[in-house]
């Protein structure tokens, strides 16, 4: 998998996290997921993609944080 591949199926895997994020009504597991989230975040940071200072910065409207 090349580094824009990779950078793409994270983006992915994050927009399907953030859908996770919204819809779930348990703490324990929005927490985990956030965890999740971040990890992914810092991992596009650290393939030199510009992301924000906080994982929850990068989604748009219709995402509940």
């Amino acid at each position: 998998m090349t580094v824009p591949e990779l950078v793409r199926t994270i983006r992915e895997a994050r927009e399907v996290l953030a859908r996770a994020i919204g819809e779930t009504d348990l703490p324990q597991i929005e927490a985990m997921l956030r965890n999740a989230d971040m990890e992914l975040h810092w991992a596009l940071w650290n393939l030199g993609e510009t992301v924000s200072v906080r994982p929850e910065l990068d989604y748009r409207d219709g995402v509940r944080w």
